[in-house]
């Protein structure tokens, strides 16, 4: 009876118009979600970042010392952003702005001549932007020692995390055989062993967390760290994480 009823007060109710272009416009500004990055190509002097946004709007890259590139995202919300290739490490921050409104993007694109493109991500694994990324792992972890491990192996495959022996984490990888894994809990500064095993997947390799130094010379402090690359940066809530990019 109750759902009766209300069936037919909805069909005595007069009807509603369809929103208007510019209501729905503004619908989309009131919920704007966050830009993204697809793809990343490097080049000798020039490196080519494309994404999508929400169609129309103004896409940022913004630099933590001042100065942004910015382009258009066309109709169907695609844009490309052409950034100089300066032969060091650059970081960016990525927004956009539609109707008066400006939404963050999750994260810092960062950008290594050597290691590629990479998305920074407060509290979570790094993700990588370019294509053909090096089939390596990486630490996320902060000062707490909260640390997560991503990397890739078979697609759709079990794998678990030990350390020093004792099983500290699992999950699967997706179906492009990405894994980001948070371990159970904290790991101590020092050296640690690192086992990742599963499906198709066996590595082992020594684990060193060691505290971030203040970053004095700005936001994000890149460092080669063997074969890879030491990465200190300070979230958008003001702590210090690090991400390292090993082989």
């Amino acid at each position: 009876m109750v759902l009766s009823a209300a069936l037919a007060a909805a069909s005595c109710s007069p009807a509603q118009s369809p929103p208007t272009t510019a209501e729905a416009r503004q619908d989309e500004a009131a919920y704007l979600p966050p830009p993204s990055v697809a793809l990343v190509e490097s080049g000798s002097d020039a490196i080519a970042l494309q994404g999508l946004a929400a169609p129309g709007a103004r896409v940022q890259l913004n630099r933590p010392g001042g100065g942004a590139l910015g382009a258009s995202a066309d109709a169907a919300g695609r844009w490309r952003i052409t950034a100089p290739a300066t032969g060091d490490a650059q970081v960016f921050g990525l927004s956009q702005t539609l109707d008066g409104r400006t939404v963050q993007a999750e994260g810092y694109v960062f950008l290594s001549p050597e290691k590629g493109a990479w998305l920074l991500r407060a509290g979570a694994a790094a993700r990588p932007l370019s294509s053909g990324q090096p089939r390596g792992l990486v630490i996320d972890y902060d000062r707490s020692g909260g640390t997560v491990i991503s990397g890739l192996g078979p697609a759709d495959g079990v794998v678990v995390v030990q350390v020093n022996g004792r099983r500290s984490g699992d999950g699967r990888t997706d179906a492009s055989g990405r894994f980001e894994i948070r371990l159970d809990g904290p790991v101590a500064t020092g050296e640690s062993r690192l086992r990742i095993f599963g499906d198709g997947l066996n590595r082992e390799t020594v684990l060193r967390l060691s505290a971030p130094a203040t970053l004095e010379a700005g936001p994000v402090r890149a460092i080669p760290d063997g074969t890879g690359l030491r990465i200190d940066w300070r979230t958008p809530g003001g702590g210090i994480q690090t991400t390292q990019i090993l082989p």
